[in-house]
């Protein structure tokens, strides 16, 4: 049983604008109110020419965005403050759906707020609001018949700003509505204006089109259970740049022609272990664009349309396909890197192949050819080429590893790389001279006398001189450097070793071991 016995008062406290603005900056903001005039040229079919101005302030420090996309009628300017109003029809490839993207923008900028539209041949109406009216309860808000605009536009004038304008934030917002609005500004009818300066359109399809391995166009269309179908299209391939610094790689979605997610690199789109790997600049020519448009309450944006929501249906049902996208890529440019300028960007112009999907979730792969086999490394190569002296003079393999581990340590980001390295290359000398003795003299010699041989290093050449050949110059050579490893074992100042010293007497220990076992050195 139940009896009503009261009603509750459920009207939202305008403190609600305040909670909402937190994850909005400039950039965000703006762009929520190009896409309010973005949205009417939209619905009118792209029929008409639409211009958007944006005037920063750096003095007076004010904000102005004017558009004359076609006004807003009186009856529906409730829309522009009233929290999930909308007067936009969601099922139409729009961008503005949420019904609050204005109300957040425009508080999120400023204090004082005055918007003055007219729509048609309309009157010209203004309603302002400002702390004052945010702090009251009371949602009712005048309106009022002003001084006649140009028909079909709309100012909105913000002041007593809560970001700062400076030049740096002017040409972050530039540089952020050219490639957010780029698809559209390619439209000769869409003009966008910052500061009277007139944006251009930016884009990241700079492709590379190595043999065998040109960028790849998918095309498909996905289902939604409400929302009728969401036409894709995508295309993946390796970068004409590598700017691993700007980040300008990985992911980048488009819905409804809006970019909303510029290059992510998360593992949710594949850059983790196991597949593409954690980002890192031997990655970095990995590219791939995702283009949905459809309804817009079928796209997978968040409410501020500033990244991508993981958990939407639509995205979830690309996951499988673009994770093996990203994985293939992103492998391409590992193989090829240290080769890039030869095996990638010189190939400026090709064709895209293209790839038809008819069932994206189905999908697992990536419809990439196989692989060229990855560049083998600096220790495969040295192993390789001496793997039949190592079977014969199994006392060899650890002469030739300890080049490798040099080769390895000297890559290293330590600061004292070279010491240890010269240590490295020092004792591997010295023991390659003891193999040499006791196997490869022909003189038996027992622990005993070689004990006391190799306590003193100079008897060690001495006696290695007596089956050798090498030139004096090069045991002048071999003194230096072990004189050199004796001052920093032994010398209470560590002296430095140079990056020259180090390729020095690295090539001089591998004439020795090549002499001494014949052993071969040498990425060729």
């Amino acid at each position: 049983m139940k009896k009503e016995v009261g009603q509750l008062d459920a009207t939202p406290s305008k403190r609600l604008f305040l909670s909402i603005i937190a994850d909005y900056d400039l950039n965000r903001s703006i762009c929520e109110l190009v896409d309010n005039g973005l949205d009417v040229w939209v619905r009118g079919g792209k029929a008409r020419d639409i211009s958007i101005n944006i005037t920063l302030d750096r003095v007076q420090q004010t904000i102005t965005v004017e558009d004359d996309a076609g006004g807003v009628a009186k009856s529906e300017l409730q829309y522009i403050v009233g929290p999930g109003q909308t007067g936009t029809n969601t099922s139409e490839e729009t961008i503005g759906i949420f019904g609050v993207g204005t109300k957040r923008a425009v508080v999120a900028l400023a204090q004082d707020i005055k918007i003055r539209t007219r729509q048609g041949k309309q009157s010209t109406y203004q309603i302002e609001f400002d702390e004052d009216w945010l702090g009251d309860d009371d949602w009712k808000l005048p309106v009022y018949e002003v001084g006649e605009l140009a028909k079909g536009t709309t100012i909105v004038e913000l002041q007593k700003l809560r970001v700062s304008i400076t030049d740096e934030a002017i040409t972050q917002l530039k540089d952020h509505l050219s490639t957010t609005y780029g698809r559209f500004l390619r439209n000769n009818s869409v003009c966008l204006e910052v500061n009277d300066e007139k944006l251009s359109p930016r884009f990241f399809e700079n492709w590379a089109y190595p043999p065998g391995f040109p960028p790849q166009r998918y095309t498909g269309a996905l289902d939604t259970a409400d929302h009728g179908k969401v036409r894709i299209e995508a295309v993946a391939g390796l970068s004409r740049e590598s700017s691993p610094a700007a980040g300008e790689y990985g992911v980048y979605f488009y819905c409804n022609d809006r970019l909303v997610a510029r290059g992510l690199k998360t593992f949710e789109v594949g850059f983790t272990k196991g597949l593409a790997g954690l980002p890192h600049p031997k990655i970095s020519l990995t590219r791939v664009l995702v283009f949905l448009n459809g309804d817009a309450r079928a796209m997978p944006w968040n409410s501020s349309k500033s990244d991508i929501s993981t958990k939407h249906g639509v995205f979830l049902a690309l996951h499988n396909w673009l994770v093996q996208v990203v994985k293939g890529y992103a492998a391409l440019s590992r193989i090829w890197v240290g080769d890039w300028p030869e095996k990638v960007f010189k190939y400026k112009t090709g064709t895209i192949k293209d790839v038809l999907i008819d069932d994206f979730p189905a999908v697992k792969k990536s419809f990439l050819p196989p692989l060229p086999k990855s560049r083998p490394r600096y220790g495969e190569i040295i192993t390789q080429k001496n793997k039949k002296v190592a079977k014969s003079k199994p006392w060899a393999r650890g002469l030739y590893e300890g080049i490798i581990a040099a080769d390895l340590i000297s890559k290293q980001h330590l600061e004292e790389r070279n010491r240890i390295a010269l240590i490295v290359l020092d004792s591997t000398l010295e023991i390659a001279f003891k193999e040499y003795l006791v196997n490869e003299s022909g003189t038996p010699y027992n622990d005993a006398k070689l004990l006391s041989i190799f306590k003193n290093r100079i008897d060690v050449h001495n006696e290695v001189k007596k089956y050798t050949n090498i030139k004096a110059t090069t045991w002048k050579k071999i003194d230096h450097y072990y004189r050199l490893r004796c001052k920093l074992v032994h010398e209470r100042a560590t002296v430095g070793v140079a990056d020259a010293q180090i390729q020095d007497f690295r090539e001089l220990v591998e004439r020795i071991l090549n002499k001494l076992y014949k052993l071969k050195f040498g990425e060729d």
